[in-house]
């Protein structure tokens, strides 16, 4: 266990980067092979990033809860998430998550980018992007609401790079949709 600091530290500056929370909601506690897997697949991809530093995570935590997991990480850069989201080892577990429709558990993400402007077209961005599948409200959805997802909104970088307007989004629009999750 590392030792605690009693004097006041701070961290030095960066131009930019991109703090990533994602997480895992069983939903069906007892039918654990409908979600076990996911599980594993977690562990599968924490353990390759953190053998290959190269592929820009700076630091992961993972906080269990009596339902699920959330992990708190924290990237080089959004280009640097998108492109993990893109190996075979996240790829081959979102695509068996879509397959089988996700009956056991939901899964959540949400990308927060902090500085300089990372992403493609983020200069019509607001920053930060979040989608819920299987989920009931939670974190940003819960504090602004929710909308279905759709073709404009279906890849992240294009949630990224949505430009925010008033009333398109947000708690008003969610009670317009109230099925939004």
């Amino acid at each position: 266990m590392p030792q605690t600091q009693v004097r006041r530290t701070t961290t030095e500056p960066r131009e930019s980067l991109t703090v990533f929370l994602l997480g895992v909601r069983v939903n069906a506690l007892l039918r654990p092979r409908r979600w076990m897997w996911i599980n594993r697949a977690f562990l599968a991809m924490s353990s390759e990033l953190r053998a290959d530093p190269a592929l820009g995570l700076l630091h992961e935590r993972v906080l269990p809860s009596a339902r699920g997991v959330t992990a708190v990480q924290y990237w080089e850069s959004t280009r640097a998430l998108m492109d993990y989201a893109r190996r075979a080892t996240h790829s081959a577990a979102w695509q068996r998550y879509l397959r089988e429709g996700g009956a056991g558990a939901g899964v959540w993400h949400e990308t927060y980018e902090i500085g300089a402007p990372q992403s493609e077209r983020a200069e019509q961005g607001a920053g930060y992007e979040a989608v819920y599948l299987n989920m009931p409200d939670h974190g940003l959805g819960r504090a602004l609401g929710t909308v279905p997802v759709d073709r404009s909104t279906r890849r992240a970088l294009d949630r990224l790079a949505r430009r925010r307007t008033r009333g398109g989004t947000g708690a008003g629009a969610a009670a317009a949709a109230p099925d939004a999750r």
